[in-house]
């Protein structure tokens, strides 16, 4: 098999799918695979060179030379890394395990949702520019935000936040009821876990957890309890994480949260 070439962040998100996938299939950095580092605080996605891989200016992005053109989405990504090694503990449910694969693709569509709808936005927005629209679904809520008269700029901030912690614990509590046990989509790790963990783990940094208790929700229910009043994280995501939290993959990529 040929080197893959991944472009990741330490700071995304999403790119701990393609980090978990690895680990989890037994790829070994530097023999089967090469770690790019695309630093977004520094703007390096918005090189040419950059854009010329994944147009949107996002990672993960993951090149090889098997592919005809780069994968730019996590959920690509994974299936890919997936399909090379499909002896190696598969990731991806299939079809003599429906009623699991169709759970797995329930949960992945969950914490996706978001962006899906910055993408359908995205695809009707009139930008000259290849690379503006991607981001202009993205900035839009900060601009909205700093567009506001000084006055009611923070009441602008404030409240946009609010919506987005109102719009993150609905998918917690969606999580909730979806779990299967142990794993997120059934008796086996898949591609749903892989896809949930970053998304939960990101959320934990956001909300100014320690990033060395893995474990504890507390910082989490506080930030997200100021708009959901009395929220809690459930029973079943306490199991699910801690089951998780226990896979030598887990332990790799997310020594401590970020």
């Amino acid at each position: 098999m040929s080197k893959i070439q991944v472009y990741s962040f330490v700071g995304s998100q999403w790119a701990g799918v393609a980090h978990l996938a690895l680990a989890e299939k037994g790829f070994t950095p530097g023999t089967d695979y090469d770690i790019q580092e695309i630093n977004l605080s520094n703007a390096d996605n918005f090189s040419p060179a950059y854009l010329a891989i994944n147009p949107n200016g996002t990672v993960p992005s993951l090149t090889a030379p098997s592919l005809p053109s780069p994968l730019t989405s996590s959920i690509a990504i994974l299936r890919y890394i997936d399909s090379l090694r499909p002896g190696a503990h598969p990731l991806v449910l299939r079809a003599n395990s429906s009623s699991s694969s169709d759970r797995a693709q329930q949960i992945v569509d969950l914490v996706h949702a978001p962006q899906r709808r910055l993408d359908t936005e995205r695809a009707a927005a009139d930008v000259p520019h290849p690379f503006y629209a991607p981001k202009l679904a993205e900035n839009g809520a900060l601009y909205d935000i700093y567009a506001t008269p000084a006055g009611h700029a923070d009441e602008a901030f404030f409240r946009e936040s609010s919506k987005l912690y109102r719009g993150f614990a609905a998918g917690m509590a969606e999580l909730e009821t979806l779990l299967v046990l142990p794993y997120a989509a059934g008796a086996s790790l898949s591609e749903a876990d892989l896809h949930v963990i970053p998304w939960l783990a990101h959320a934990m940094v956001a909300a100014e957890s320690d990033v060395h208790q893995v474990q504890d929700f507390g910082t989490l229910e506080s930030v997200l309890g100021e708009s959901v009043p009395g929220f809690q994280v459930g029973p079943r995501t306490r199991t699910w994480w801690k089951a998780v939290a226990q896979e030598a993959s887990f332990q790799k990529v997310f020594p401590h949260l970020h």
